[in-house]
This record gives structure tokens, sequence and C-alpha cells, in this order.
């Protein structure tokens, strides 16, 4: 049992994120609403660049 919660916890998966949000969580010092907000903040970028970047690639644009 050991085993495979050792595999599973140390997925890298599982432990990128987790150092993501220490390091967010370091920077607003453990203010768990600015934390959030960065977070969401940083999702919505990241989705606002991939839905450019997809209708970029289907109407062939040079961005």
């Amino acid at each position: 049992m050991r085993a495979i919660i050792e595999r599973q916890l140390y997925h890298p998966a599982v432990v990128l994120p987790m150092v993501s949000l220490i390091q967010i969580m370091v920077q607003v010092d453990f203010n768990l609403s600015q934390a959030g907000f960065v977070v969401a903040t940083q999702g919505a970028r990241a989705a606002l660049q991939r839905s450019r970047e997809l209708l970029c690639s289907l109407h062939h644009c040079d961005a």
C-alpha cells in the first residue's frame, strides 16, 4: 500500500502543481483569497492564450 501511495504522490502531475501552489502561497504571504485570485487569473490567461492559438491555427494566421 505504501508503494502505491509513493508512486502516485511522487508523480510529476501531482508534484508540479503542488510546488506551483506553494510558490504562489509564499508570494502572497499564505493569504488563501489572494492565492485563489492568482490561480484563477493564471488559469484564465492560459485558457485565453490556448483559445487564441486554436483560432489562429484554424484561420492560418501569423501571430
